[in-house]
């Protein structure tokens, strides 16, 4: 948008949001709903994506006999698809547990919720049903992808290819426009999308949450059914971060790999479509 009108809107919506407190909703770019619902399955994407991560997974659901009790909410992020986008907010767990929260309340989800997340989104819904204080009734995660870095690695990160390959690309497009050619390349094959490497979202969410200190520590206290879901050919999530803490949460957290890369494949649907039938059956 051009820049005048990109100050008037950002002026206008922290004016709105911070000013008069009134408060922030993800957008549901995808949604099914059902009367009563047994179920409500909300879908968060991750970073530098859009809701389309999810479109062929809702479609795939939707069809599903043993889902049609299950209402399906598939949302955009803050600062991604049709979500609010500014500069003034800190794109951080706060920030995406409050719009959460409130996003569930204004569409009146009241029931069981499964949160399933991609990547990044694997990292917010499970912040949020471990640390946020909320009213809603979580009874399952599934998280696709999550990349959990331990603080060893953390304070290496400069040095590694993950770096480099990822979490770089924001200062690298900024100062070297191929950099933009090369993540035109990565979205054919991918959720990722070039178009947001540039905005504040990118950037402080990769700061504030892919590369938190906290995340294995919250992974070791979810205390709700969870199922990690890992493609063994994914070169930015480490396993064994993944088994570690499913090792040391064994009580709550189960850790299945299958084939694929980071995005969500065929057979990470099927293992995701697998466990909603089980919590149906068995929890609901």
């Amino acid at each position: 948008m051009p820049k005048a009108f990109s100050e008037f809107y950002n002026r206008r919506k922290k004016i709105k949001h911070k000013v008069l407190h009134r408060p922030i909703y993800m957008r549901a770019a995808y949604e099914r709903k059902v009367k009563n619902p047994v179920l409500t399955v909300v879908f968060l994407h991750g970073i530098s994506a859009t809701s389309e991560t999810w479109r062929a997974t809702f479609k795939q659901l939707s069809k599903t006999p043993e889902m049609k009790q299950v209402q399906l909410i598939v949302l955009d992020l803050l600062g991604y698809g049709k979500s609010l986008q500014t500069n003034w907010l800190d794109y951080d767990y706060t920030d995406y547990n409050q719009a959460l929260e409130q996003t569930l309340r204004k569409k009146q989800v009241t029931g069981p919720i499964v949160l399933v997340g991609h990547s990044m989104g694997s990292l917010i819904a499970a912040d949020f049903a471990t640390n946020f204080q909320h009213e809603a009734q979580i009874v399952g995660l599934i998280l696709v992808s999550p990349p959990v870095l331990m603080p060893e690695e953390l304070a290496k990160l400069p040095d590694r290819v993950y770096t480099k390959s990822y979490g770089a690309l924001q200062q690298l497009a900024k100062d070297e426009p191929a950099m933009e050619v090369i993540a035109n390349f990565i979205q054919r094959f991918s959720s990722f999308s070039s178009k947001y490497i540039k905005t504040p979202a990118f950037g402080r969410a990769m700061d504030q949450i892919i590369l938190n200190h906290n995340n294995y520590h919250t992974f070791t206290q979810i205390r709700i059914p969870t199922l990690i879901i890992h493609g063994h050919f994914d070169p930015l999530v480490m396993a064994s971060n993944l088994k570690r803490a499913a090792k040391a949460n064994s009580s709550y957290v189960q850790f299945v790999s299958v084939l694929g890369h980071h995005d969500v494949s065929s057979a990470k649907r099927s293992k995701i479509l697998i466990e909603l039938k089980r919590i149906i059956h068995e929890e609901i």
